[in-house]
């Protein structure tokens, strides 16, 4: 008997950064690591985590950009205080492994993007139009292949809002975070496998948004978003609910 797709899919990929990353802010939030801290060297966390160097710099520098490292030149890296910024981004954040969380998150985001879509059939140029299109082949090929598709998605997303050409809407995205997409840790949190079926849903929906937006179709890219938006809701109420059961 031949198998299924489900039998046939590769097992969720473990995405090494994120894990060092989910670390360190462990251990800065905790209290073992307070800021004025210098973070131990890129050997020692290489040994202790046992990943690669690039692994550890792209860690480091996801935490740089949340607010909580800061490198000191020849001295070091070290912890530094949250700024009100950096708090206001963990309040929209929030803990993407929890249904009502990203459920929030999405009703939140469905409220500005939806108005986002629209503006940007409108108002996008060429370039911006170039962009995301680009964004969205870098998805489909993420898809295609199998491979974790977050950073693509949201990237996505940020190339809509930049084409709106009203940057409140790419702030707005930024502090959300790419934690209002966990697909893959809520896969992996429940012991699923990716699931073909999901992604390629989720890629036509994103080729409806590419294509009435460069079709200049503002109500057609307006549904386009809400339709694409409530998929989701509805997508990780049923993954969060699985990953709550483990």
């Amino acid at each position: 008997m031949p198998e299924t797709p489900a039998q046939t899919s590769k097992p969720p990929r473990r995405n090494l950064t994120q894990e060092v990353v989910e670390a360190l802010r462990k251990r800065i939030h905790s209290g073992e690591l307070v800021p004025g801290d210098k973070l131990p060297t890129e050997q020692m966390l290489i040994a202790e985590y046992g990943v690669s160097r690039t692994v550890i710099r792209e860690a480091i520098s996801g935490l740089k950009a949340d607010g909580l490292l800061n490198s000191r030149q020849g001295a070091g890296v070290f912890v530094q205080e949250p700024s009100r910024q950096d708090e206001a981004i963990a309040l929209l954040s929030g803990n993407p492994k929890t249904i009502a969380s990203v459920i929030e998150a999405l009703e939140l985001r469905a409220a500005v993007e939806i108005g986002a879509a629209e503006l940007a059939a409108q108002r996008c140029s060429p370039a911006q139009e170039a962009e995301i299109f680009s964004r969205f082949s870098a998805f489909r090929q993420k898809v295609l292949a199998g491979e974790r598709s977050e950073d693509e998605d949201f990237a996505f997303h940020v190339a809509i809002a930049e084409a709106t050409n009203n940057r409140r809407f790419v702030d707005f995205l930024t502090l959300m975070g790419r934690n209002t997409i966990p697909r893959s840790e809520l896969r992996e949190k429940a012991n699923l496998n990716r699931d073909p079926d999901l992604e390629n849903r989720i890629l036509a929906e994103h080729k409806a948004l590419t294509d009435a937006i460069a079709d200049r179709k503002p109500e057609a890219a307006r549904e386009a978003m809400r339709v694409h938006l409530n998929q989701s809701a509805e997508r990780y109420r049923v993954l969060a609910r699985k990953a709550q059961e483990k």
